[in-house]
């Protein structure tokens, strides 16, 4: 608060500066311009001097006749509307005793008025719970530990319990500690005090599901499928809810829901959550694979692909690491399909169809060439990082997979 009125007093100070300092300088001056004649004399001195510049330029040859004439001109102009502007005066302000005996009652009445005004009408404690929340979050952790700011936070919450901020920003740094039971409540309390009609809060109750996920170990309760209804139905695109729905189908083994959720969740997904979801996609299409529910001979345009790995860098792969092969539009960085095999598999052939889009609404047959990529991911993610090894080839024309390429992952991604 002490912060608050800081900022307004200087900010009357201001005012008040701006409002004495011409009522001041005018009882001091009797005028604010120069006379006509040293005006005059002035500014005829100065067209001399540039008229001489540019008749030298002229003579130099630097200068056209034209320009010379228009410039000339100009200056004519110019010292003819100067010469008219000098003969005007500018009245002097003064001001009297009793005008200044009111302007200085006003602007000490405003203020104090204003202070009084806001503090009966207005949100003052509102905004200072505000900036006591910009403080705890800027504040070094240097200076304290992360146990003294949370419980620097909780105290904040205790004397303002209706701050859904607050709350959430409690509950996301308690399950970045992975205290997923108090990260539980503290969803629930922000909830409580957010609108229902506001748009983060479809998000909040997806990641109130997810806290409840984590808390019961990872486990799909009954308790977090619910949590998760409520939420779609509230925004069926809602991310974390997709995502937890499906981590539910892949667990009992429904692999093609699973990629259905996540594909949808991938829409709206970026940086680090798309990268989550087109790996759970990844691993659902290799499980469909593996039950040899896709062994069926491909048919329809796509890419048939002779993948193997380069001896030269056998010695530093291992057999249980992830091959992730992917098609993408000349010039782009989302993939249009993926698949993926472990090290030990290959040599393969890999058949890049439409029927294994990554996103819904579009299809490997749209596309009449892509660029392949086919990387070893030392982490196991489908984000490319450095120390993975990767092949590449350009502008591959999508064929009715009568025809193959043959792709070697040899390069060392830095």
């Amino acid at each position: 608060m002490t912060l608050l009125w800081i900022g307004i007093g200087v900010l009357t100070l201001i005012a008040v500066i701006i409002v004495f300092w011409p009522l001041l300088r005018s009882r001091h001056e009797q005028t604010v311009v120069e006379t006509e004649a040293d005006r005059t004399a002035q500014n005829i001195a100065i067209f001399r001097e540039r008229l001489e510049e540019l008749e030298k330029e002229k003579a130099s040859g630097t200068l056209t006749e034209t320009s010379f004439l228009e410039l000339k001109t100009e200056l004519e102009k110019n010292l003819l509307i100067d010469a008219e502007e000098n003969r005007r005066q500018v009245p002097v302000l003064r001001v009297g005793q009793s005008q200044l005996i009111t302007i200085t009652l006003l602007a000490l009445l405003v203020p104090t008025l204003s202070f009084g005004l806001y503090a009966y009408l207005g949100r003052a404690d509102d905004l200072a719970s505000k900036l006591a929340m910009d403080s705890w979050q800027q504040a070094p952790l240097t200076d304290m530990t992360i146990e003294e700011a949370i419980a620097q936070l909780e105290s904040e919450l205790e004397r303002r319990p209706q701050n859904a901020e607050g709350w959430y920003l409690l509950a996301t740094t308690r399950m970045n500690m992975n205290q997923f039971d108090a990260a539980v409540e503290a969803f629930r309390q922000s909830l409580k005090h957010l609108p229902e009609q506001t748009p983060e809060f479809p998000m909040v109750m997806g990641q109130l599901a997810q806290a409840m996920f984590f808390a019961a170990q990872g486990e799909m309760t009954d308790a977090v499928i619910t949590q998760v209804e409520a939420t779609l139905r509230l925004d069926p695109d809602e991310l974390t809810a997709l995502g937890l729905l499906g981590i539910a189908a892949f667990e009992v083994g429904e692999y093609e829901a699973a990629i259905m959720h996540w594909e949808r969740a991938l829409r709206s997904a970026d940086g680090q959550s798309a990268e989550s979801l087109q790996t759970g996609i990844a691993r659902a299409r290799a499980e469909l694979g593996q039950d040899g529910q896709s062994g069926v001979e491909p048919e329809g345009p796509g890419i048939r692909i002779d993948l193997d790995v380069d001896p030269a860098i056998a010695t530093e792969i291992r057999s249980d690491q992830f091959v992730f092969v992917y098609a993408r539009a000349p010039g782009e960085r989302m993939p249009i399909t993926v698949e993926r095999i472990q090290v030990g598999a290959l040599p393969a052939e890999i058949f890049l169809s439409a029927s294994s889009s990554m996103v819904e609404g579009v299809q490997l047959s749209d596309f009449e060439s892509v660029d392949l990529v086919a990387r070893i991911s030392v982490s196991g993610t489908a984000e490319q990082q450095s120390g993975d090894f990767k092949g590449e080839l350009s502008n591959v024309k999508v064929a009715d997979g009568d025809m193959s390429v043959r792709l070697v992952i040899s390069e060392r991604v830095e």
